[in-house]
């Protein structure tokens, strides 16, 4: 990620984080129709402090009303009557509204991630928040209150309606300022509601988040664009609160619902795939993902073949994100490193690669066996000396989460366990090898295609293990220019494959 592209997504936060469009929808779609592929470690850390941004700008423009409400709070507490004044009946209230969110989201975290992957459905409930949006327009009572005047069971209400924001598609300044409106609130108090609600769940999404992330490598090596995110995220935010305030005193929420069923629309009916990388200039028959890893095998293949003008290119972040995008249909077929047995999708292996073990050049240790490599990756052994090397604290480098090179090194030498903590995570081969190659004591392993000269290829006992098929894979049967264009793969000499790749047979 550049940093420009983190400004771009931090000015895409600031505004649609507070405007009633929905930040989630625009930050996973915005990035597919510009092409953009994050790996999804990267783009975890950028999106927090992106929050976070957005976060601190609540904050800084409501100061003196949180100053008031923490200090009615306090107040009643000390003198045992919590509900003293409206500022602490406020304080109360609003974090009565975040039970709701706060529960919804632990229980069901897992689902509302995986739709972070489905951009079409994200585009789907774009449309949905235009719904309630023109509905509370129509229907919400005419007669109007200020937020002094919020009870119980507004709040819960309210907090109700914030809850199904975690739906990424459906806008939390949206649906609860529609919850506003139909508790009779004017449209400028509910806003004004709806960003102090905002202040508790932002919060503690980013408290729970940020403890991970702080044991997260990729915060260090890409800190220029991630702190030149969260600032333009932090900056714009404020201007968007004070303009969508101001907005509100004499203007309807309608114009939101059209962007909202418009944006939707392009993303549900003209696609939310990145634009497609053509290699060809007649129009292709077949689309072919592939991550960082297998573009180079499968470039070099298609242009040295005779079906080079039927097939393009589409680019994943990673194999996990290729194979969904197969199983729901959104790419014919892809190549991986990585296939799970238990998928149902139909499989073709194509060529062969290996995962290599590396440390630094002049490092005394030639050979290890897969037990000794167990025992290095959980913390068991701590020092080259250990196997007979010069005494060298053992550095561990690993892949993230989710990669292909760390599931598969880790169903072979770890028993599908994670490696010990004190490993250092990389986002890249490129990284690992570097990292290993000026760091004394560092092990890592890496794709053979991106072992360079720079570090030396551990020997392995039962090599034969780290040798890993390539795979086609598709939602329905290879046929047509498809199934000639793999066989052709399949039957590829040495000389024909790239670096790094050796043939099936």
């Amino acid at each position: 990620m550049t940093v420009l592209q983190a400004i771009a997504l931090g000015v895409i936060q600031g505004i649609t984080e507070f405007l009633p469009i929905s930040s989630s929808a625009h930050l996973v779609l915005v990035p597919h129709w510009l092409g953009w592929s994050f790996d999804s470690q990267i783009q975890f850390t950028v999106d927090i402090l992106l929050h976070l941004g957005t976060l601190v700008a609540v904050i800084i423009y409501f100061r003196q009303d949180i100053k008031a409400i923490m200090l009615a709070l306090l107040t009643g507490l000390w003198n045992r009557n919590p509900l003293a004044n409206n500022k602490a009946k406020l304080g109360w209230l609003i974090l009565v509204a975040t039970i709701p969110a706060g529960l919804i989201g632990v229980i069901f975290k897992g689902f509302f991630l995986d739709m972070l992957d489905n951009p079409r459905g994200v585009a789907a409930l774009l449309m949905v928040t235009a719904l309630v949006i023109v509905a509370a327009e129509l229907y919400a009572p005419k007669v109007r209150t200020s937020i002094r005047d919020i009870r119980w069971v507004d709040a819960l209400i309210i907090g109700c309606f914030q809850a199904l924001a975690i739906l990424p598609g459906i806008s939390r300044s949206g649906v609860t300022i529609v919850g506003g409106l139909l508790r009779k609130f004017t449209r400028e108090s509910a806003a004004r509601l709806s960003f102090l609600m905002a202040i508790p769940v932002m919060l503690g999404a980013s408290l729970v988040a940020g403890i991970e992330l702080l044991t997260n490598h990729l915060l260090w090596q890409y800190w220029p664009a991630i702190l030149a995110g969260f600032l333009t995220a932090l900056l714009v935010g404020i201007v968007s609160i004070h303009w969508l305030l101001r907005y509100l005193q004499n203007h309807s929420l309608r114009p939101f619902a059209w962007y909202c069923v418009l944006v939707g629309l392009i993303g549900t009916l003209i696609g939310c795939s990145p634009a497609p990388d053509p290699i060809a200039t007649k129009e292709p028959v077949y689309t072919v993902g592939v991550t960082s890893t297998t573009s180079e095998l499968v470039r070099n293949l298609l242009m040295k073949s005779p079906y080079s003008e039927d097939f393009q290119i589409q680019i994943y972040s990673s194999d996990r994100q290729l194979i969904k995008a197969v199983s729901s249909g959104g790419v014919e077929s892809g190549v991986v490193l990585y296939f799970p047995d238990n998928l149902s999708l139909f499989s073709v292996p194509l060529v062969l690669t290996k995962l290599h073990a590396i440390v630094q050049q002049d490092c005394d240790i030639n050979e290890l066996s897969i037990e000794d490599l167990r025992s290095v990756y959980t913390g068991t052994t701590v020092d080259w000396a250990e196997f007979g090397g010069v005494s060298e604290p053992i550095k561990l480098a690993v892949r993230e989460e989710g990669d292909s090179a760390r599931t598969i090194f880790e169903s072979i030498v770890l028993d599908n366990t994670p490696p010990s903590p004190v490993a250092r995570v990389f986002a890249g081969d490129d990284l690992i090898v570097e990292y290993v190659s000026n760091t004394n004591g560092a092990i890592g392993y890496g794709w053979q295609s991106s072992v360079s000269s720079d570090v030396k290829s551990l020997k392995i006992s039962e090599a034969g293990n780290f040798s890993i098929p390539v795979y086609a894979i598709s939602y329905k049967e290879f046929s047509g220019v498809l199934r000639e264009w793999l066989a052709w793969v399949q039957q590829r000499p040495k000389t024909d494959l790239p670096e790094g790749f050796t043939p099936i047979r």
